[in-house]
C-alpha cells in the first residue's frame, strides 16, 4: 500500500536547543521532523530558514494542533499555511496526532485523547478527507499516550485505531513509546496490540524516553529511549513496512549530541537487520 513511499532511514527532531549539532553530525542523520506550527503562518523569512534546512535534510512537517478530533471545520488560515509549509519543503508525507487540541474558541494547549466511539470515528474520518482534498500528500495519524480512558467509550484503543486508519485511508505514525506506556498504565500486552492493528500502514515510528511518576509512565520526551522501547521497536520492523524511524528529544537535552548520536545508530542497526536500508528520497 506504501511502498511507492522512500525509505528515509533513521532521524531526529529537529530543535533550537540541538539545531547545531544536527549540523556538525549530519552525516550521521538520515532526515529531520519539524514542528510544523513553528512554520504555519509565520514571517517569510522563517520559511526560507525551513527551505533551506530541506536542501540538507529530507523533513517530515509533524503537526501539534490540527485537532483533527474536534467537532468543527479545520481553520482556512491553519490549512492555508500548512500548504504553504508542504509546499516549500516537499515532503514526502506530512503527521498529526489522533486527538484533539481545540474546542471552539479555545484551545487547550495539551494533546487531549478522544473517546472510543462510532461518533468520534465519524468526525475523525470526515475531517481527514477535508484535510487529503487540501494537500496531495499522503496523510499519517499518530497514536498517543492516554492515562485514563474517556467515559462513553464503545471500542478498545486496537479498534479505534484500526476503524480510523482503514475508514480514512491514511497511514499510522507508530508511537513506539506511546504504545508501550499506555501498555503498561492500561495493563495490556503490546504485542497483542500490534498483531491487532493494521502493521501494513506503519510508515514511520518515533522513540523516545519517558517518566514513571506516581505509579504511572509520563511521556515527557525527556530521557533516552528505554530498551523495551527499542525491543518493540525490533518487532515492529521486522513486520511491518517501516520507511522512517525518528528519534524524539524535547526537554533534558544531554551534554553531549553523543548520547543521541548513539541512539540514532542503534535504532539504524535494527533497522538494516530487518529492512533494506536504501536511501532512497530525492
Amino acid at each position: 500500500m506504501y511502498s511507492s513511499l522512500p525509505v528515509l532511514g533513521v532521524g531526529i527532531g529537529y530543535r533550537k536547543e540541538i539545531a547545531k549539532d544536527i549540523m556538525k553530525h549530519r552525516e550521521g542523520i538520515d532526515w529531520c521532523e519539524v514542528i510544523a506550527e513553528h512554520y504555519i503562518n509565520v514571517t517569510e523569512d522563517k520559511l526560507d530558514r525551513v527551505e533551506r534546512l530541506a536542501q540538507d535534510f529530507p523533513i517530515i512537517p509533524h503537526g501539534i494542533d490540527l485537532s483533527i478530533g474536534t467537532d468543527t471545520p479545520i481553520e482556512e488560515s491553519y490549512l492555508e499555511g500548512l500548504q504553504t509549509l508542504i509546499s516549500r519543503v516537499n515532503p514526502p508525507w506530512f503527521t498529526d496526532h489522533l486527538c484533539f487540541t481545540r474546542v471552539p474558541g479555545f484551545s487547550i494547549g495539551q494533546l487531549t485523547p478522544l473517546q472510543f466511539s462510532d461518533g468520534v470515528i465519524e468526525i475523525v474520518v470526515n475531517k481527514v478527507k477535508e484535510v487529503k482534498k487540501r494537500i496531495n500528500k499522503p496523510f499519517l495519524l499518530e497514536n498517543i499516550t492516554y492515562y485514563f480512558k474517556i467515559p462513553g467509550s464503545e471500542l478498545s484503543e486496537a479498534q479505534f485505531l484500526t476503524r480510523i486508519l482503514e475508514a480514512a485511508d491514511v497511514g499510522l505514525l507508530l508511537d513506539v513509546c506511546n504504545l508501550y506506556m499506555n501498555s503498561q498504565n492500561h495493563g495490556y500486552d503490546p504485542h497483542q496490540f500490534l498483531k491487532s492493528i493494521p502493521l501494513e500502514r506503519v510508515v514511520q515510528l518515533h522513540l523516545a524516553g519517558g517518566v514513571r511518576h506516581n505509579q504511572k509512565w509520563v511521556d515527557s520526551h525527556s530521557h533516552p529511549v528505554h530498551k523495551e522501547v527499542f525491543e518493540l521497536m525490533e518487532y515492529i520492523v521486522a513486520n511491518a513496512p517501516v520507511k522512517a524511524i525518528l528519534i524524539e528529544r524535547d526537554s533534558n537535552f544531554p551534554a553531549s549530541f553523543t548520547e543521541l548520536a548513539d541512539e540514532l545508530n542503534y535504532a539504524r542497526a535494527i533497522f538494516k537487520r530487518h529492512q533494506s536500508y536504501n536511501y532512497s528520497y530525492a
